[in-house]
Order: structure tokens, then C-alpha cells, then sequence
């Protein structure tokens, strides 16, 4: 059985490489955790905004991930700037959201201003990501204001740390973005109005990790998982017998002009061989598309 840390969400700036940290943590027992029966139960409302960033409700709760990377990457699809400009200055729809989280710190899923602007306008939210990305943040030289809202975390493969905000059960986990890169992608594993969702950034972990993790055990009721997860033999069985999900968003799915992504073909024809395989998944094509799973 691995390793879980409990980590207290109202503690200041926590810099954790490996789990190693002088802040105090308490184990406790993964299995225990993962067979938990939530409290309540509440539909899940999930907002797309561009490639890997949502906005997801439930249970009187609001979290992004992936959501504030500014004007991003070319090739990638991107949040209109009206979307941004709201999303960065926390107004309606992206007001009084309680948590922010960025799976790591490529220019796709995570800009350091963006998020400094939504933290600024919004004091309640917390800030959950690698520490990669918090030396992003340290770097613009205006951390120091926003700095007891971020937890920068990275836990050994297989260990996984555990906290919470504002009634948000968070649990962050290391899932590779490839083995050979060097580059702290985290997976997360949330709970909101007591349906757990995963999302695993651009892992390109295979199905051994996360079988270390037991993710089948903790009842994924929305997986997050980005298009290649669905190229191969390998990673299509770890979808199938490691994650276990009950719903899944295809996520990274590239804009219009570069609908080949999944393979050779074009992409409705690589989409209908997924929803043949996997009839629990969706995608959202457009921002501010929605989809709430019950």
C-alpha cells in the first residue's frame, strides 16, 4: 500500500520535491481514503474553456484547472480574450471560484500573470500546482502577496499528497509527462459535492502507474484524459482496468484546422472509433461548451 500525506490547507507556501517537506504531514491510509463514501451527491456541471482547461461545479463548489495560460501556445486552442479577460479579472462566470490548479507549467495549460491576476481578484481561491510552476510565479517578483495561497507539490511516483480547501477534498498524485522529460506533471484527484474527478494534465504515464495508484479503487466518476490516451493498445487498457471511470472528457483535442491529431484520418473518424470503444466519452469542441454528469 502507498503513501498518502495529509497536508493542512491553510498552511503558507508548501515546497514539496519527493515529499520531502518541513511542513507536518500526516500519513494516512491510501485504501481508507479511496473507499471513503462521499457525503452527498450533486450533478457535476463542467465548463470547457480551450485544450486541457475546464471549469468544473458541483456541490456549491468551483475549481479550474488548465484555465489561465493567457494567450498559450500556437497549434494549441486558446480561451477567446474576452473569456480571458473575465477569467483573469474573476468575473461572472469565473467568480468566487474556490480553487485553481495547473497539472504543470508549459504555456498551454499555465501562464504565471493569468493566474497572479485571478489570485489577486479573487482572495478565497487557493492555488494547487508543481514547483515548477511556483518558481513561474516567484519570478514575475509579485509572489509575495499571493504566496500563503499556493501549495507547489510533487510527491514520489506511487505517494500521493492529500489536503483540502474550503470543503474541496484534493488529492495530488506524480504522473509522468513522458520519462525521459523533465518537466513535474501532477494528477488530480478531486472531490466535489462528493463526485471525484481525475485529471492527469499531459501524462503519458503507462498503465503500471497508475495501478501504483489504485485510481480503480478511488471510483472516478469524470476522467479527464488527453487524446493519445486513446492511440494505443497500452494506454487504452489503462483507461479500461487502472481509471475505471464512469464518464470521460477527451481532452487536447486540437483546433479545427489541426483535427488530425488522433491518427491517421481525420478526427470524426478517429472520434467514432473511440465512442465505439469507450461509449462514456465526450469532448467539447467549443468554449463555454457544457455537460453535466449526474
Amino acid at each position: 500500500m502507498k503513501t498518502m500525506l495529509r497536508i493542512g490547507a491553510l498552511l503558507p507556501l508548501i515546497w514539496l520535491s519527493g515529499c520531502r517537506n518541513e511542513a507536518p504531514v500526516t500519513p494516512v491510509n491510501a485504501m481508507e481514503q479511496t473507499l471513503a463514501t462521499p457525503a452527498s451527491a450533486a450533478a457535476l456541471e463542467v465548463t470547457y474553456l480551450a485544450n486541457e482547461g475546464f471549469m468544473i461545479a458541483g456541490g456549491g463548489r468551483k475549481v479550474l484547472i488548465d484555465a489561465l495560460f493567457g494567450e498559450g501556445l500556437k497549434g494549441y486552442a486558446a480561451v477567446s480574450p474576452a473569456q480571458r479577460a473575465l477569467l483573469e479579472q474573476a468575473r461572472a462566470p469565473f467568480a468566487n471560484v474556490d480553487a485553481v490548479f495547473a497539472t504543470h507549467f508549459h504555456g498551454d495549460h499555465f501562464n504565471a500573470e493569468p493566474v497572479l491576476a485571478h489570485l489577486t481578484n479573487n482572495p478565497q481561491a487557493f492555488f494547487f500546482s508543481t514547483p515548477q510552476a511556483a518558481d513561474k510565479l516567484r519570478a514575475t517578483g509579485k509572489f509575495d502577496a499571493i504566496k500563503t495561497r499556493v501549495i507547489a507539490a510533487l510527491p514520489k511516483e506511487g505517494e500521493r499528497i492529500h489536503t483540502e480547501h474550503r470543503g474541496i477534498d484534493v488529492q495530488l498524485l506524480n504522473i509522468h509527462h513522458g520519462r525521459t522529460r523533465p518537466v513535474e506533471n501532477l494528477g488530480f484527484i478531486i472531490e466535489l459535492g462528493g463526485k471525484r474527478i481525475l485529471h492527469i494534465g499531459d501524462s503519458e504515464a503507462e498503465p503500471a502507474v497508475f495501478q501504483k495508484y489504485e485510481i480503480a479503487i478511488a471510483r472516478i466518476d469524470v476522467a479527464f484524459l488527453p487524446t493519445w490516451y486513446f492511440e494505443s493498445d497500452g494506454w487504452r487498457r489503462a483507461v479500461r482496468e487502472q481509471i475505471q471511470p464512469r464518464h470521460i472528457v477527451v481532452m487536447h483535442v486540437p483546433p479545427d484546422t489541426t483535427l488530425n491529431r488522433l491518427g491517421d484520418g481525420d478526427f470524426q473518424k478517429q472520434w467514432a472509433r473511440i465512442k465505439a470503444e469507450f461509449p462514456n466519452a465526450v469532448y467539447l469542441a467549443q468554449e463555454l461548451d457544457k455537460k453535466v454528469f449526474d
